[in-house]
């Protein structure tokens, strides 16, 4: 059977008739549900039509997700009015009421909650005339004592209303209709806080509906033992799934969900502030901890100063691209003091091999003292250091053998 020939009587109804919703669905053996979604879906055109919307305008919402509805409006339009009006300033709310066929309390939380200016200005024009009944307006001072501490929570944390309504044992529907009555500025406030919420969300802030953004009891509690594995080892993901028994997928979902400040320290980076939950590594240099931990050794050789970088790299057994590549990303002053530099002369030679023999070749130049006993005093091999001379620096070589000269002279 097809969704137009199961919901064909019940739309014949809805078509020709004022019935709810939820009586149609009785009345014909249909989900309320799936009935709704069906002309929700397939016959907006009726949907607006009911509610008195022209089809082809702009707006696709009936009503707004806050606020008073189109057909409560409607109900209580008249009554409103007429609380607004000098014709019945005599008469009190509940008369009102009652001479328009609308519920009293429904009337008065109307106005409580949409219309609190006209309550004012009523109450001021009853007394300016004398006939107001002298009844204290507003919130009982026991109500006010019972939602103080519910309140304060409020107004101090993102909890929703309802789990500050358990938190202090009271009622969350009075609790909800004392927020909205009596500290509409509250309201506009927890508003505001949703709506940054849903344009940048954050762990342990208020989302874009209301609730505090966290991972559920069940799923933190699942992942508890491997997340404090992948804070306090420098196992991977997979090794850690591995050993906690969970799916290496499902874990790295939670990781990247709920624990992306996490994920930025593992990596040797900081989390930037003011950002979204989940700003994301991309493009942004980093590396693991595992990986750290695996060429520390060989950065500790390197800044002795003692070996180049292809020697290092092939005595603790790295592919020597590989670990080049590595310090350039991330050891990139190291990598600098293990380049090329310009000698005055205009040669490249090596950063390393220049600092190693920078004081003897000052000593060279300087002084009448052969190279020799300058190397064997400064425990230089000569013939490095003589090769490096004669490559790259012959002007230090003839500034010497002159000095020598002069000396013998």
């Amino acid at each position: 059977m097809t969704a137009a020939e199961k919901y064909s009587a019940a739309l014949n109804l809805y078509r020709s008739t004022g019935m709810s919703i939820s009586e149609i669905s009785a009345s014909c053996g249909v989900s309320r549900k799936a009935f709704a979604n069906y002309i929700q879906r397939n016959h907006r055109e009726l949907m607006y039509r009911r509610h008195g919307i022209d089809p082809s305008a702009s707006e696709r919402k009936l009503w707004a997700a806050k606020g008073q509805k189109p057909a409560t409006r409607a109900k209580y339009r008249r009554a409103v009015e007429a609380c607004d009006s000098e014709e019945y300033i005599d008469l009190n709310i509940s008369q009102i009421a009652r001479l328009f066929g609308v519920d009293a309390s429904g009337l008065s939380n109307q106005l409580k909650t949409h219309y609190s200016e006209i309550l004012e200005r009523r109450e001021n024009e009853r007394q300016r005339l004398g006939i107001a009944d002298n009844h204290r307006r507003g919130a009982r001072v026991s109500t006010q004592e019972a939602y103080a501490e519910p309140l304060r929570l409020l107004i101090e944390t993102d909890m929703t209303i309802e789990e500050a309504a358990e938190a202090c044992a009271v009622s969350f529907t009075g609790l909800r209709q004392y927020i909205l009555h009596y500290h509409k500025e509250l309201v506009a406030a927890r508003e505001s806080r949703r709506a940054e919420g849903k344009k940048k969300p954050g762990i342990g802030r208020m989302s874009g509906n209301g609730s505090i953004r966290r991972p559920r009891a069940a799923e933190a509690e699942k992942y508890a033992e491997a997340v404090e594995l992948y804070r306090s080892t420098s196992l991977t993901a997979r090794e850690i799934c591995a050993i906690t028994c969970h799916d290496s997928r499902a874990f790295g979902n939670h990781m990247r969900m709920w624990h992306q400040r996490l994920i930025f320290e593992r990596n040797g980076l900081t989390m930037p502030e003011n950002s979204s939950d989940r700003p994301g590594l991309g493009g942004i240099p980093h590396y693991s901890s595992a990986v750290s931990g695996k060429y520390a050794p060989a950065i500790e050789v390197l800044e002795a100063g003692e070996q180049s970088v292809e020697s290092v790299a092939r005595r603790f057994g790295f592919i020597p691209e590989v670990f080049r590549a590595y310090l350039k990303k991330h050891r990139p002053e190291l990598w600098k003091s293990m380049g090329m530099t310009e000698l005055p002369n205009g040669r490249r030679v090596s950063r390393r091999s220049t600092g190693k023999y920078s004081a003897a070749i000052e000593l060279y130049r300087t002084t009448p003292e052969p190279l020799k006993s300058i190397a064997e005093r400064l425990g230089i091999n000569y013939n490095s250091i003589g090769g490096f001379l004669r490559r790259n620096m012959p002007e230090i070589i003839e500034a010497h053998n002159a000095l020598a000269a002069s000396q013998e002279k």
